[in-house]
């Protein structure tokens, strides 16, 4: 998995909840983050799987494309697939323009691993 679009949905998060930089995000932040993807897209990421995402947990295995399309979905995207194909093109606009920002936290409660 290229590292650099991983880096890109990275920000993308960042901007789209208006918490700041993601390497400062605490346990509570992903738990609600867990729970804003799930009331947007209605399919449910743990914390923890976020958390091995962004990298805070070892984990040495790829995310699913489950995993991957429900993350784009939450930026706007309809899969992974469209995401690497959009934020690639030559010319492409920021990958973020036009995408809705969170107007607040969401008090979204902890969900299970799929």
């Amino acid at each position: 998995m290229d590292q650099g679009l991983i880096r890109q949905v990275k920000r993308l998060f960042e901007e789209k909840t208006g918490w700041g930089d993601s390497d400062l995000w605490s346990n509570q932040d992903f738990l609600e983050l867990s729970g804003m993807i799930l009331d947007q897209t209605g399919i449910a990421l743990s914390h923890v799987t976020l958390k091995r995402i962004w990298g805070k947990v070892r984990y040495e295995s790829l995310p699913h494309t489950r995993t991957l399309n429900t993350i784009v979905q939450f930026l706007g995207y309809r899969s992974w697939r469209e995401f690497c194909v959009k934020t690639s093109e030559p010319g492409a606009k920021d990958a973020s323009e036009g995408r809705n920002s969170v107007a607040g936290r969401s008090s979204g409660a902890a969900v299970a691993s799929p």
